[in-house]
């Protein structure tokens, strides 16, 4: 392994799935799930954990991304739900744009919201500590923006509140 790659953490979820870990770069985070590789930006992860140290930055950063492995069902869940209300729904091809990407929007937002209340949940003690030791201003924001995203666009988007 070279300097510039991650250390990879080789983890299995609760269902059984295999995957590889990859989040030391702090310009992108891997997925290794058998031959399909998803290398990200952390976007999340580099507003939640400014000013951590390194330990903690890391520590919080992987159980993360390993909460994105844990929560897929409920996020594959989500995306079910959202994608069958809105096919059953008529719009025009502006409106089907509208809504395919207010979709996408509305599960990333609940696919990070129940990955990271996975890491507060699997250390609630810990999560809290690093916190109160390191004042994050972007905390807050995440979890009012994730969660109004979340509810509010998987709310409209089903009840076809906002598209045509």
């Amino acid at each position: 392994m070279t300097a510039s790659q991650p250390d990879l953490l080789h983890v299995r979820s609760w269902y059984g799935l295999r995957a590889e870990l990859g989040v030391e770069d702090r310009l992108w985070h891997l997925v290794r799930v058998g031959p399909v590789t998803m290398s990200h930006p952390p976007v999340v992860n580099t507003f939640l954990r400014a000013g951590l140290p390194e330990a903690e930055r890391l520590r919080l950063s992987y159980l993360h991304e390993f909460g994105h492995l844990q929560t897929l069902p409920l996020a594959f869940a989500h995306a079910v739900a959202v994608l069958w209300a809105g096919l059953r729904q008529r719009r025009s091809f502006e409106g089907w744009v509208g809504w395919f990407l207010g979709a996408f929007l509305a599960h990333e937002a609940t696919w990070e919201l129940i990955s990271e209340a996975y890491v507060v949940l699997g250390d609630r003690a810990a999560y809290r500590e690093t916190y109160r030791r390191h004042p994050n201003p972007f905390s807050l924001l995440f979890w009012a923006g994730m969660a109004s995203l979340s509810l509010g666009l998987t709310f409209a988007l089903v009840r076809r509140i906002s598209t045509r």
